[in-house]
């Protein structure tokens, strides 16, 4: 039976001689910073931009400038084409958003030590002179935070060297999940049609950009079929031809088969990224909305399981070709050449029955065998699932590389529904990035919109507001630590910081929402979630059906464990006063050896020890409760979450 032969494929590394060729040139290509982009943004601006126009007019006015007029690349053995930028890996500019911080980086950025992005002189010349002065007054954080020049001042201050929180918002709004599955169903044209008749700004910005990617896989397919012309080998000559016939074709109708899906899929993907923040934009359930498509393929013997392995390799490939570019200062933060364009396999239906299917096992051959950043990767499970899907999905994640990442449905689909979301909906979950919990095509949660430091917050709330070694308050005025005669008072002042500093934080967030509201709206993206056609608003204004924005808690481990190491110290064992062990803190320990071992032998978060791993649970829902008392300005809340690994390293040097 060809279900059971699809299940039992451990995946064959030798099987594609064409993705690994593909894959070879990936792995040798530097990344370069790609001007294309910035120039022709600008270059639209500069020529068009009319001040009585609604800037969401704007923005699809420019998306469909881009489009038109970015250089077409076909590289050899693909059979997914679309480019995102003009070299084979491009780091994106959005000099209209964060990237005009990055003026004075362009003079070493080919050679800086951490993530160097190889430009050409004349490239970085023409962005410091053609790119940068226009922007310098005209960037979205300048524009949202005028004419307060001073708080203006003050941010870029802050955020440059970002210590108690870092706003992410100021580069753009990625980490989301548009509405794939929707958009292969109808087609451009068939948003076309909704848009027509329709009044308003956003529904005419829309029907733009709709426009302006048809326009773009009309290019493609002329180029294909220019090359098909010149091609000596009759193979290739074939395969640019159909390239050809596909992208005339879609993304304006609807795909009718698996290869013509992915190439709607990809071209779509393309034209999200280069609209706004290349970031985090993720696929969702890309083995559910894809296996109609797989499925009458291989009823009616149009295609194998390892074409479909070799296509989806091939696709797979293509999320490679672009990151997005942060600054030397942001990759302490944010570190390696990022994307984290999510897809999940797996997990259960909107009506509780377990969805993993033939394309589902094909996936993770894929998985097993891509060896790649890009795409993340992610597998769903539940009590329910198949054995033999639960096998497979181990034995591809033993194989190393993080790939996929495992999300159990009973925790997530409980943590949606418990924030008020249908259980329906909540069973249909994707994620988003790293580990980000969202519902396909429904949301608009930002899920990255920032983070803060926590350990940070217990610092200032054992010295009365105040950075260790420092006069001038920054946060709440808390008790003096002589004062503390026991955890839970240290605690209070922990979670009097934590309020003070999120609402702190949220302030200049919502400068930062509201920037992006009325400066840099994307009606292409926009289009793709729901609720914004039908309510005539943009994702960036609360057209989605659901919004809220993500603040990751950075730290929480530190913070478990430094109250454990207090509690067990100080207020248990009673060897040393808590002054005695903030005054070793100050001064980094000298001279307190014997302290700091007996500090260091304190239980540890992690090891199933209930006093640090109390404490976790404690400080989470003391960072969960102030930032949900919060609303952003799309009329959602403000909710938390937590990273293991970003901005350690930067958050705590500080």
């Amino acid at each position: 039976m060809q279900t059971q032969a699809i299940k039992e494929n451990k995946g064959d590394s030798q099987a594609c001689p064409r993705y690994k060729r593909i894959r070879e040139t990936l792995l040798s290509t530097p990344v370069s910073l790609c001007p294309e982009r910035a120039l022709l943004v600008t270059e639209y601006f500069k020529k068009h931009d009319n001040k009585k126009e609604p800037m969401v007019v704007r923005r699809a006015k420019a998306l469909k400038h881009i489009l038109e007029n970015k250089k077409i690349n076909i590289y050899g053995d693909e059979l997914i084409v679309g480019n995102m930028g003009s070299s084979r890996i491009s780091a994106i500019m959005q000099p209209e958003l964060a990237g005009v911080f990055m003026s004075e980086e362009l003079l070493w950025i080919s050679s800086r030590k951490i993530t160097p992005f190889k430009t050409p002189l004349r490239e970085r010349l023409n962005l410091f002179l053609k790119v940068i002065p226009y922007w310098m007054m005209r960037n979205m954080a300048f524009r949202a935070f005028s004419p307060h020049l001073g708080a203006m001042a003050r941010y870029v201050k802050e955020q440059l060297n970002a210590t108690y929180y870092l706003i992410n918002e100021a580069g753009g709004i990625g980490h989301f999940l548009p509405n794939y599955e929707k958009a292969l169903k109808l087609g451009l044209r068939g948003y076309s049609d909704k848009l027509k008749g329709k009044n308003g700004d956003f529904c005419q910005a829309a029907q733009i950009a709709c426009e302006a990617l048809s326009i773009y896989a009309a290019r493609l397919a002329g180029e294909a079929a220019k090359l098909a012309d010149i091609e000596p080998d009759s193979l290739r000559a074939l395969e640019l031809r159909e390239i050809a016939r596909i992208c005339r074709k879609v993304p304006m109708d609807p795909p009718g088969t698996f290869y013509e899906a992915l190439q709607a899929l990809w071209l779509i993907h393309m034209a999200v990224n280069l609209e706004g923040l290349n970031s985090a934009i993720s696929f969702g359930r890309i083995d559910q909305y894809l296996y109609p498509f797989f499925k009458a393929d291989l009823e009616a013997g149009r295609i194998t399981p390892e074409k479909a392995r070799e296509l989806l390799l091939l696709f797979s490939a293509k999320a490679v070709e672009h990151v997005f570019l942060i600054s030397e200062r942001t990759s302490q933060y944010h570190g390696g050449y990022l994307v984290v364009q999510a897809a999940i396999v797996g997990g259960l239906t909107e009506e509780g029955e377990d969805s993993t299917n033939d394309l589902t096992y094909i996936f993770l051959d894929v998985m097993e065998q891509l060896g790649l950043r890009d795409p993340n990767y992610q597998a769903r499970i539940h009590k329910d699932c198949p054995e033999s899907y639960l096998r497979r999905v181990v034995d591809v994640a033993r194989k190393g590389g993080g790939i996929p990442a495992v999300f159990c449905d009973e925790a997530a689909i409980a943590a949606l529904t418990s924030h008020g979301y249908p259980i329906s909906e909540a069973r249909n979950y994707a994620v988003v990035g790293c580990v980000e919990l969202a519902l396909p095509g429904k949301s608009f949660f930002s899920t990255d919109a920032g983070l803060m430091n926590l350990p940070l917050c217990l610092e200032l709330a054992l010295n009365q507001g105040r950075r260790f070694g420092e006069k001038t308050g920054l946060g709440a005025d808390t008790p003096d630590p002589l004062t503390m005669a026991n955890t839970d008072q240290v605690v209070d002042a922990f979670r009097r910081q934590v309020e003070f500093m999120v609402k702190r934080m949220v302030d200049d967030l919502r400068v930062m929402e509201r920037g992006n509201r009325d400066y840099h709206p994307t009606p292409f993206s926009s289009m793709l979630v729901d609720g914004c056609i039908e309510s005539g608003r943009d994702v960036t204004a609360g057209g989605a059906h659901y919004n809220s924005s993500g603040v990751q808690g950075v730290g929480l481990a530190d913070v478990a464990d430094s109250l454990a190491a207090i509690e067990e110290v100080v207020f248990v064992q009673k060897k040393y006063s808590l002054p005695d062990v903030i005054k070793a803190v100050k001064s980094n320990f000298k001279d307190a050896a014997v302290l700091r071992s007996e500090l260091l032998k304190a239980p540890k978060f992690g090891n199933d020890n209930p006093l640090p791993d109390g404490y976790a649970n404690l400080a989470a829902h003391v960072f969960h409760d102030a930032l949900t008392s919060h609303t952003n300005t799309r009329g959602g809340r403000y909710v938390p979450g937590f990273y293991s690994v970003t901005c350690h390293v930067a958050f705590g040097k500080r």
